[in-house]
């Protein structure tokens, strides 16, 4: 008898799986930004240039998937937990999220690796949509770390 998969054992396997950890971010009409942290990530093709990402439909970030938007994506290093538990809703008060626009987008401020990406379309997957992106610019520090994101923690 096949025993029903149940959203905990999704997790418990996903959770085997070790993910770098992203924060991607969206610029409101007011010029406001707003993000998201994410492990959902995945460079997607080469040629052409496509990297995509997933949001819980329950999100507030969902609202800002559309055709055409553009997102900033920082790739964290080892040293930015805090930036990433900042967007996943667990803010520290002492820690200041530190925002640059020298590429033409806000981005993380020093992150591991970065993109600017368009999205090209949204496609509803179950409980998530996904954001699939054209690679508009891109960017690596090769002297930074991974932050690992593993069995719900952080290595």
């Amino acid at each position: 008898m096949k025993k029903e998969i149940t959203t905990e054992d999704l997790k418990k396997a996903a959770g085997g799986f070790a993910t770098g950890v992203t924060i991607i971010t969206s610029k409101e009409a007011d010029d406001s930004i707003v993000g998201m942290t994410a492990s959902s990530f995945v460079s997607v093709s080469f040629d052409p240039p496509l990297v995509s990402f997933f949001v819980d439909n329950n999100a507030t970030f969902v609202k800002r998937l559309k055709t055409g938007a553009t997102f900033g994506i920082s790739i964290l290093s080892s040293d930015q937990q805090k930036d990433s538990n900042h967007f996943a809703g667990y803010p520290d008060p002492e820690h200041q999220i530190v925002l640059e626009e020298s590429e033409g987008f806000p981005l993380i401020q020093d992150p591991l690796a970065w993109y600017i990406a368009k999205a090209i379309q949204i496609i509803p997957t179950g409980d998530h949509h996904m954001a699939l992106c054209s690679v508009e610019k891109l960017g690596r520090n090769d002297k930074k770390s991974p932050l690992l994101y593993f069995s719900s923690k952080y290595l």
